[in-house]
């Protein structure tokens, strides 16, 4: 099976590099496994980051982040490296479930999320400190290694992003209708239960498939900064979740390019990937900027043509 998988993947990988843009992506194995697993995952952040944007559930998203950390701790300790992601899994299961308990009660909101950050990581450096001296594997955790990623976890990443779509998809007009009325969802009949459940479980399916690429204190740029950008130009949820889904593909694609680029230092791909993001929210920045400064023309045509067409109304 495993076979099969890899010769599909460098089938694909043959076929995208006769694409113009996609020549250094593609041009080995080692950099088309990472370029694909940015993909999809710019794909399941395109709706995530739209919501938690919309919901401000920025903070517990960083909870996320930093709460998947044991499970990633005792999946590399005891399976090796292709066990990071089945250990994340299970841990993000429990910390969505948790946050979900503390977004709920109105006395603990972001208190109850600082708390489950908390007490997750140190959970998380105790277990590694127990085992012994893991200072350069506990950095590769905390900042990931994008050139390493292996086809079982690739694997195993598209896997649980291809959870998340589906969750996403399902619960998509819920969602957004919690994130602009939640008391008016309520009202309608609405479980916001299951919204807040699969949101939360959703932003754990995206730390968990990132965590071994970008790093887990990364991550939350990948969360946070698409939704961000998104915000500054879109006028519409779903313009929103396609702005956030291509800031994502840029992000990714420009800092494939960037450190595969000839310098007297190396570039850190996790770092080049993290910067090209904010590269290109700094341009959406600019872009909602100029478009607040100097409007479109047709809505300057609306404008001039409206009093014309009332004069012409009162001169008939």
């Amino acid at each position: 099976m495993m076979e099969y998988v890899i010769e599909s993947l460098e089938s694909l990988r043959l076929f995208l590099a006769q694409i113009p843009g996609l020549a250094t992506p593609t041009s080995a194995p080692y950099l088309f496994r990472p370029f694909l697993l940015l993909f999809v995952l710019a794909l399941v952040i395109g709706p995530v980051a739209t919501i938690v944007n919309l919901r401000r559930l920025e903070f517990n998203a960083e909870a996320m982040v930093h709460s998947v950390f044991p499970g990633i701790v005792v999946g590399a300790i005891w399976g090796g490296s292709d066990a990071i992601i089945p250990g994340a899994a299970l841990t993000a299961i429990v910390v969505a479930l948790a946050l979900t308990w503390a977004s709920r009660r109105p006395s603990l909101t972001e208190g109850g999320a600082a708390v489950i950050l908390t007490g997750f990581f140190s959970i998380g450096i105790i277990i590694s400190l127990k085992k012994g001296d893991m200072s350069g594997q506990l950095e590769a955790l905390m900042f990931g290694r994008l050139l390493e990623v292996t086809d079982s976890r690739l694997l195993q990443a598209l896997f649980v992003c291809f959870l998340a779509l589906i969750l996403m998809a399902a619960t998509w007009k819920e969602q957004i209708f919690v994130a602009h009325d939640r008391h008016g969802a309520k009202a309608a009949g609405l479980n916001t239960l299951a919204v807040d459940i699969v949101i939360n479980a959703a932003v754990g399916a995206v730390v968990v498939s990132a965590s071994t690429a970008v790093g887990v204190l990364l991550v939350i740029g990948y969360l946070v900064v698409p939704g961000a950008a998104a915000r500054l130009l879109g006028t519409t949820s779903r313009g929103m979740v396609v702005i956030s889904t291509l800031v994502a593909l840029s992000g990714g694609w420009i800092g494939i390019e960037w450190m595969n680029t000839p310098s007297v230092r190396p570039v850190s791909p996790q770092a080049a990937v993290s910067l090209s993001l904010l590269a290109v929210f700094l341009l959406c920045l600019a872009l909602s900027k100029l478009k607040a400064r100097f409007p479109w023309r047709k809505a300057e045509k609306a404008g001039q043509l409206a009093p014309s067409a009332r004069r012409r109304s009162e001169a008939a």
